[in-house]
């Protein structure tokens, strides 16, 4: 099975239907498959047989047609983000060792090869480029080329070194008919996905799309206006996003002025206070939350609006099968804290060459998702925390995420991130970085105060440390690790 099939037939079925736009050009289903083969053709001329091809693009048409026409060719993309820094470009370069590379011009100069030459195609900017001189003289000759793989992609580093996973064909498309089971997304016919094409929920938005023939509308970056004019104009969009887009969106909407479809949101933590606030704003609109992961795809989703189920991540969905373990891999009753275990169709094959990391993240067949859990008497999972942000103080675990979700509840605080540190006594101290909303700061005994009366009081900060802003990874997850280090140095 290739993922290219179905967008081969809609340029039959409906040649001249929009499928990409920018707001500025456009590509039609017919025309969009010419590039995608064309693209394909240049890779074969080049001696490319089921290599890799190596992506650093901002949002753009080009990134589009060129995943689509390595793939078609039985080669394997690489989407990276451009903005990693130039080490940690060149340390994947040299990991993945990709046979081409396509970027903009503007990032080629941070990408050094060692002993080697790799042929560069640039995107055209300001008329700055190759992409189009290459692709122009070529014609779409090629056949389509089976590769298992359909992508390597990265996860994003909120916790360290990104990790490369190994998408294949079959997983998305078992991926994308769930979606549509789930959220009931039978009118497909637009969709915006505004955060970074190099991270999987864009990604996969983009590509279901082009599987179910609809318009893909492609955003330069996020911009809660841009995005709020766009639904404006187009009536029905289906938009999937990050918690932190939907704050931005809500700060800016006018009602009733922009009709969504949908609002899919994955990608962090979604408080149910700005939940609350969001079924007001985009009354007519669906609204969903799912949770899952780069390597799981779907795991859970809930139907904000139909569901009323406080800080629960969703039932699973249907084709996958759920097991919350104890340490001794046994089956925890329900109502129970474990950890989750997961088998599904959707996951994928493993972590580019790193053999022992894949094998650590199966476990007699199920895929061991890093998260502590418990499902309610209804099936619905619960969110304990994650098994690598786990403290222990004095002897006790304790979940950042569980404190977190409390102290976010809290009125004059805006964002908030729960850690530990290294302390003599407690051997970890629950520490909290807030940044508040306005002038008011709380002082480190209300805060205990208030947590106490929610939680066991090992669990409550014990000291508050006010940043002005978050750093956040690019696909809008606050970036822990660097939040971490941060704390570290302040407090020496």
């Amino acid at each position: 099975m290739n993922l290219s099939e179905p967008i081969l037939q809609y340029a039959t079925q409906q040649p001249n239907k929009v499928a990409l736009s920018d707001g500025h050009e456009s590509r039609t289903y017919s025309a969009l498959v010419r590039r995608m083969k064309q693209i394909a053709q240049g890779l074969h001329q080049n001696g490319l047989d089921q290599d890799k091809i190596a992506i650093i693009s901002t949002n753009r048409i080009e990134f589009v047609e060129v995943f689509l026409g390595a793939i078609y060719a039985g080669c394997v993309p690489i989407p990276m983000d451009p903005k990693w820094s130039a080490k940690e470009i060149n340390t994947i370069v040299e990991q993945c060792q990709p046979k081409m590379i396509f970027t903009e011009n503007a990032f080629a100069k941070n990408i050094f090869l060692q002993d080697r030459e790799i042929p560069f195609i640039t995107f055209s900017t300001e008329n700055a480029g190759s992409y189009d001189k290459w692709v122009a003289p070529l014609m779409p000759e090629s056949e389509m080329e089976t590769n298992e793989l359909l992508f390597i992609g990265f996860t994003s580093g909120t916790t360290g070194t990104p990790k490369g996973y190994l998408r294949t064909h079959v997983s998305w498309m078992n991926s994308f008919e769930a979606t549509s089971e789930a959220f009931q997304l039978n009118n497909m016919e637009h969709v915006l996905a505004p955060g970074p094409f190099v991270h999987s929920l864009s990604l996969f938005a983009i590509m279901q799309s082009l599987y179910r023939g609809a318009t893909f509308h492609i955003s330069k970056d996020f911009n809660a206006k841009n995005v709020l004019q766009l639904c404006k104009q187009i009536p029905d969009m289906i938009v999937f996003v990050v918690p932190t887009m939907i704050e931005s969106l809500m700060k800016e909407v006018i009602s009733p002025e922009t009709q969504i479809q949908a609002l899919i949101s994955s990608g962090g933590k979604w408080t149910e206070a700005s939940k609350n606030k969001c079924k007001e704003v985009f009354d007519s609109a669906k609204l969903y939350e799912f949770y899952g992961s780069s390597e799981a795809s779907y795991i859970s989703y809930l139907d904000i609006k139909e569901e009323n189920r406080p800080n629960s991540v969703g039932r699973p969905f249907q084709s996958v099968e759920v097991s919350i373990r104890d340490e001794q891999f046994q089956e925890v009753a329900t109502g129970s804290i474990g950890q989750l275990y997961i088998r599904s169709d959707m996951i994928f094959k493993g972590y580019y060459q790193l053999p022992e990391k894949t094998k650590a993240a199966f476990r007699d067949g199920w895929l061991i998702i890093g998260d502590f859990i418990y499902m309610d008497q209804d099936g619905y999972l619960h969110m304990a925390g994650r098994s690598n942000n786990m403290m222990v103080t004095g002897g006790l675990n304790v979940f950042p995420e569980e404190v977190e979700s409390v102290l976010q509840q809290i009125p004059e605080i805006e964002e908030v991130m729960v850690l530990g540190v290294s302390d003599i006594y407690w051997g970890e101290q629950v520490t909290a970085i807030v940044k508040w909303k306005g002038q008011q700061r709380l002082s480190t005994e209300d805060i205990k105060t208030y947590c106490r009366k929610h939680l066991a009081g090992y669990k409550a900060p014990k000291q508050i440390i006010t940043v002005d802003q978050f750093i956040y990874t690019s696909s809008g997850k606050i970036a822990r690790q660097v939040m971490k280090d941060y704390t570290k140095r302040v407090m020496i």
